[in-house]
């Protein structure tokens, strides 16, 4: 998580960059992929590959397709991912704000109690622990701290996707409340088979396996098992070699190739399959979670009221404060929950594949 797990909420005195001018996700976004390093040079080899197959007449039109449709699933499918990642950024930050924020009305709270203590020690009245909000102060000044840094880590991190002049005075401001969606976990795959840039490039280029393109899927089946290509043999030996073998060699290679491609699409779709019902699964328990902490609020809330009503009959200060506390505290686990909603969506929009972001 982003956020400091404590008892207590915490944030840094207003006004902390009251002025700054954020961007929102979909822009933070947007930045990371079009500054996606990878993604750029991959698209870059595609291109000069292009050209020198043009330039030196050494390259069928079918064979340079079948590399650019690869290349270019593989860049796009970087720039989901770093915009992905910028965007978990972006949450990240505005959770660890939002925390921030909230420290103003826990250590206003705890300067009420101590006056208040101060006012019963006056009139004789003993305190059981008149040390308590001091010690409280401390461990919320060390969780300050602890947070400042957690924000400073992630900026600097969101730097290096979409540069230090949009990520250095990050601070974003988002709803704290959470869209559940009603789709069901079937739903999402379906749409994730359907989208998913790396299994629509597979069936495109599955149509084009033939003997002139037999050369080049040898390189691309080594980089996607993750093992070293071949040298690849001369244009000119790779030609002599095509005449020489026989026709039903050639059907044999060809029928070879779309068995292992069937394979790797039936196997990719699992994973893609796994990595939905993943995202889905942390994406719908933190918004249950949600809910949940949004009743405990509203029991804290209830108590309080009862407290303040009593008070004029029972001297229940320390517990009313003891209640204040406690309901910052649910506060601060909703935004964490708030945030983890907010991640496992990501993952589910990454492992879906489609621009709806």
């Amino acid at each position: 998580m982003f956020l400091v797990s404590s008892s207590l909420p915490y944030s840094i005195p207003a006004p902390f960059e009251a002025e700054t001018a954020s961007l929102s996700a979909k822009q933070i976004g947007q930045i990371a992929a079009e500054r996606c390093g990878p993604a750029n040079l991959v698209t870059a080899d595609s291109k000069s590959r292009s050209a020198q197959a043009l330039l030196l007449c050494n390259g069928s039109e079918s064979t340079v397709e079948v590399m650019r449709l690869f290349q270019s699933a593989v860049a796009y499918r970087l720039k989901q991912t770093a915009s992905s990642n910028a965007m978990k950024l972006h949450y990240g930050i505005a959770a660890c704000l939002s925390a921030e924020w909230m420290m103003i009305e826990t250590m206003d709270l705890l300067g009420q109690q101590e006056k208040a203590q101060a006012a019963l020690v006056e009139k004789g009245i003993p305190i059981p622990d008149p040390l308590l909000g001091h010690r409280l102060k401390i461990q919320l000044d060390d969780k300050r701290l602890e947070n400042q840094s957690k924000i400073a880590l992630l900026r600097t991190q969101l730097a290096a996707l979409v540069g230090t002049e949009n990520a250095c005075r990050h601070a974003p401001i988002e709803p704290k409340e959470i869209v559940p969606s009603d789709q069901e976990v079937c739903e999402h795959i379906q749409q994730a088979l359907r989208c998913r840039c790396d299994i629509q490039t597979l069936h495109r280029l599955r149509k084009r396996v033939n003997a002139e393109t037999l050369t080049v899927w040898d390189g691309i089946g080594a980089m996607l098992s993750g093992v070293p290509a071949l040298p690849q043999p001369k244009p000119f030996w790779s030609k002599w070699l095509r005449t020489k073998r026989s026709q039903a060699e050639i059907q044999c290679a060809v029928a070879a190739r779309l068995s292992w491609l069937d394979g790797l699409i039936a196997e990719r779709s699992k994973q893609v399959a796994m990595e939905v019902e993943t995202a889905f699964e942390k994406k719908k328990t933190a918004a249950l979670r949600w809910v949940k902490s949004g009743e405990q609020i509203a029991n804290w809330e209830m108590r309080i009221e009862q407290l303040e009503k009593l008070s004029e009959v029972q001297g229940n200060l320390a517990s009313q404060y003891e209640a204040k506390l406690n309901r910052l505290q649910a506060e601060g686990q909703r935004i964490e929950l708030w945030a983890e909603w907010h991640l496992a969506d990501e993952d589910l929009q990454l492992s879906i594949g489609c621009d709806s972001q």
